[in-house]
């Protein structure tokens, strides 16, 4: 083990209440340090810088466009979440700039980071499932039926739907922000006051119920979010491929085979109303984002499955090196899920696109 996991080791000991074994034997120590160093502060640290500007970004193109479609409030609600994401990322790996300074100050910064940011990374990711849910059912509907929505999902319909789902997911695991105390101690291996992150009291005394609460919660809300997500997506597919084979069919009649009157007419009745091009080209876009977040949600979903059905897989419990080392790959996940919809909206959408150059005309006009 490493100096610093020493000194956490043997911190970790003496907290009262009743402990699991601490091992590190998942990785040897020069491994852990590698897979630490290339994970953490350059992949997952670059990866997070990368969101904070790309996440900014989409704030204020959508904000320049006005809000005046409910597709940008619910992009750009997630957006604020990846943000926040973002930033939490780039915070908690701060340690290892830290450490080139101050290893010690690292050290404490790493466990305070543990609580503070790693939930709220966590938390901020179950958030923006669920509005991806919304936006997928949103889009569904739009596909289906196309008339009506526009009256249905007014933009304030959809900033209070935003709202509520922001408060409410974020809200039933805020919990958990308070089951580790920070305090400081003397360590002899950096000869200064450090911080640790300990078990408290209520964490002690409620261990078993808040964690079955916590990982069932962390279970069934992507499952729902998941299980909506293919649903929406399966059949806004099947809305579009149908819609495309109506338009295929009416570019192969002719004006010989139907005349301009009552046939046409019905023919038109029969199939209903049709999205227009620019709106099949939105549901495109956010049919995209959609599958980014099917992706991204399967391996939190299995990791959580893994951690109701194994106990010590967790923070100071048997397994956590090996449960440390799998977050490494989650965290990326989270990570690059939050970085990447800028991409998506410049790459498919043109008014996104015009409004964004449009932005650094005018700001290199000014100069």
């Amino acid at each position: 083990m490493s100096t610093e996991d020493q000194t956490a080791a043997a911190i970790i000991t003496e907290t009262a209440g009743p402990t699991t074994p601490y091992f590190s034997e998942f990785l040897d120590e020069r491994s852990r340090r590698i897979a630490e160093i290339i994970m953490e502060y350059v992949v997952c640290f670059s990866v997070g810088l990368l969101g904070i500007v790309t996440n900014i970004l989409v704030i204020i193109v959508y904000a320049k466009q006005g809000f005046r479609e409910s597709v940008a409030i619910s992009m750009t609600t997630i957006a604020v979440w990846d943000l926040i994401k973002s930033i939490a990322g780039v915070m908690e790996r701060t340690s290892g700039i830290l450490r080139l300074w101050n290893p010690a100050v690292a050290f404490s910064w790493s466990k305070i980071s543990v609580v503070a940011f790693n939930y709220l990374i966590c938390f901020s990711s179950y958030v923006t499932s669920v509005m991806a849910a919304y936006v997928a059912v949103e889009r569904c509907l739009c596909v289906s039926i196309p008339l009506k929505v526009k009256w249905l999902l007014t933009p304030r319909v959809t900033l209070t739907a935003c709202l509520v789902i922001s408060f409410v997911v974020f809200g039933l695991f805020a919990v958990m922000f308070g089951i580790y105390d920070v305090v400081w101690e003397w360590s002899a291996t950096f000869n200064a006051t450090v911080a640790v992150y300990k078990k408290n009291a209520f964490y002690i005394k409620h261990d078993e119920p808040l964690f079955a609460y916590y990982n069932l919660s962390g279970i069934l809300w992507p499952v729902a979010a998941f299980v909506v997500i293919v649903i929406a997506t399966i059949i806004i597919v099947y809305k579009l491929r149908q819609g495309s084979k109506f338009r295929a069919a009416q570019g192969s009649v002719t004006a010989s085979t139907f005349s301009p009157g009552l046939e046409m007419q019905e023919k038109h009745k029969n199939q209903g109303p049709q999205l227009s091009n620019r709106d099949r080209q939105v549901v495109k876009m956010l049919l995209v984002i959609i599958i980014i977040y099917i992706v991204s949600l399967s391996p939190r979903i299995s990791l959580y499955l893994a951690k109701h059905l194994i106990y010590d897989l967790y923070f100071l419990r048997r397994y956590h090196d090996l449960f440390k080392f799998v977050l490494y790959w989650l965290w990326l996940a989270d990570l690059v899920n939050g970085a990447v919809n800028f991409f998506v909206f410049y790459n498919m959408s043109s008014s996104f696109r015009l409004t964004f150059r449009a932005l650094f005309t005018a700001a290199s006009t000014q100069k």
